[in-house]
This record gives structure tokens, C-alpha cells and sequence, in this order.
């Protein structure tokens, strides 16, 4: 079976909610069905049918076309199977998903990945703010699974992160990493100002020292560190542009907090 797959037929005139279509929900509907889907979020009902394209049945491996960033809500809560976008995503993308794989050839608006718990989310190029940070009435971030942006993230990446990997290829913005819980970040490029910000514990592995490095934090000095090597190995295999080694100049805090985090700038 080939892949259900829904292509914008044109730039809509409001943002759109596509929270609906996940491959749980539509497993075995027909055509007509999905076309009755509402997905407007604005007075004028709109439904997929109005907007997309349909080509496929396979559900379980979706496939969106031609999407801009006022397609919100991407694989919200997705829980299985697989989400292509050719093109780019709005906000939401892949929030509070359990399972899963998401994949954007694109970019995606604010909060991409917000509380997800499990699953893996590939961005190819830049992610809005707070990706990986809180959903609107969650009180944790992310809290399992791997977040891949391969260009810049916004502000506040990982905002009170609990659980799981971000992996940013192109620096980040303000913030990175605020009140963060546990987990790991780990960021190639400039990243902004108040990098770990009321860091409570977890790991923010930079490859450059961020800009106004925040003074609650100690400096360690120079060590080795074996679980990088492993780290280091685990990244190769989805991504052979990292490369780790295994010294870090080692700076603890946030001091202003529990303190019991780390920030790791590559040696």
C-alpha cells in the first residue's frame, strides 16, 4: 500500500489545526471520511477536503506536501507509525507525541516537540521557540524521546526539560536550556544569552562557550569524560557530522538553584 498522503493545494487563509490527523485516528477511514475532517481554527469552517489533495491509504505512514507555517499541530500526541512533511511545519509540531517518528524537510514554528514523551522528531532546518519546552497546561517539558534541529532553535530549547535528547545543529537563542530538570542538550554552534538558566541538574553539552555565560555557574576545569565517548557514538549513528571526543571544560550549576547541573563546553 502506498502512503496516505494529504498535499496543501494552496496557501490557506488561516491557521489550520491538523491534530486530528495522526495514524491512530485515521486508520482504516476512507477518502471521504478524512475529507470531512474540520481543521480551521478560525470563524469560516474549513475541512481537509477543502485544502488537501488526498493520494494513498496507507495511514500508519502519513505524508503531508506543500505545508507552510500555518499548518499548526503536526502529529500532536502522536502515538505510532510515521509523519513525513515535505515542506514546513507551524507550531506544536509533534507536542506532547509518546511514539513515533516525525520527520520536516523544513522548518517548524514554536514549540516543536513540547512535552513529548517518547518518539524521535527530525527538523531539517531551524525550530521556533521553545522546542522541547512546556505545552500549554503541562508543568514539564520534554520528558522522553530525541529532538533533531538541524538549524538554529529559538529561545528557551528545553525550557524545564525532564527526560530525553535534543540534538541542535545550529546554535540556539536566548535561554537555552532554562530551568531544565534533566536530560541532555547538545547544541553546535553560537548559542545566546543565560545559556542554563535555573539549571537544576542535566546536561548542556556546547561546542562553543555561550555568550554572557551566566555567574552562578563554577567552573570545574578541564576533565575526561567516558559516557561522551558513548554519547559520541550514539549521535554517528543518525548524524556522522558531530563529533564529541571525550574532554569538556565542565562548569556546574546553576548555583542559584539546586546547582546540580552541568554545562560541558567541548575541549
Amino acid at each position: 500500500m502506498s502512503a496516505l498522503t494529504l498535499e496543501l493545494r494552496s496557501e490557506p487563509n488561516q491557521r489550520l489545526d491538523l491534530s486530528p490527523l495522526t495514524p491512530a485516528r485515521l486508520a482504516g477511514m476512507t477518502h471521504a471520511d478524512i475529507s470531512s475532517i474540520a481543521i480551521g481554527t478560525a470563524r469560516e469552517a474549513v475541512t481537509v477536503g477543502d485544502l488537501f489533495k488526498l493520494k494513498g491509504t496507507d495511514a500508519a505512514k502519513l505524508r503531508f506536501l506543500n505545508t507552510d507555517a500555518r499548518c499548526d499541530k503536526i502529529g500532536e500526541g502522536l502515538t505510532e507509525g510515521e509523519v513525513v512533511v515535505d515542506g514546513d511545519a507551524g507550531a506544536y509540531l509533534g507536542s506532547k507525541m509518546r511514539s513515533g517518528r516525525i520527520a520536516v524537510s523544513g522548518s517548524a514554528g514554536a514549540l516543536a516537540g513540547a512535552s513529548m514523551r517518547g518518539g524521535t522528531i527530525d527538523i531539517a532546518r531551524d525550530a521556533g521557540e521553545k522546542a522541547g519546552g512546556m505545552a500549554v497546561g503541562e508543568a514539564h517539558g520534554m520528558r522522553g524521546g530525541r529532538l533533531s534541529i538541524g538549524g538554529k532553535a529559538g529561545a528557551l530549547l528545553g525550557e524545564r526539560m525532564r527526560r530525553g535528547l535534543i540534538v541542535g545543529r545550529g546554535g540556539a537563542g536566548d535561554y537555552a536550556g532554562g530551568r531544565m530538570i534533566a536530560g541532555t542538550i547538545l547544541l553546535k554552534g553560537r548559542v545566546g544569552r543565560f545559556a542554563g538558566y535555573g539549571l537544576r541538574r542535566g546536561t548542556l553539552i556546547l561546542d562553543k562557550e555561550p555568550k554572557d555565560l551566566l555567574p552562578t555557574f563554577g567552573d570545574c576545569g578541564v576533565l575526561d569524560f567516558n559516557w561522551l565517548r558513548l554519547l559520541d557514538r550514539q549521535i554517528k549513528a543518525s548524524d556522522g557530522r558531530f563529533k564529541l571526543g571525550y574532554r569538556a571544560r565542565r562548569l556546574m550549576g546553576d548555583m542559584a538553584v539546586l546547582g546540580k547541573g552541568e554545562m560541558l563546553i567541548l575541549a
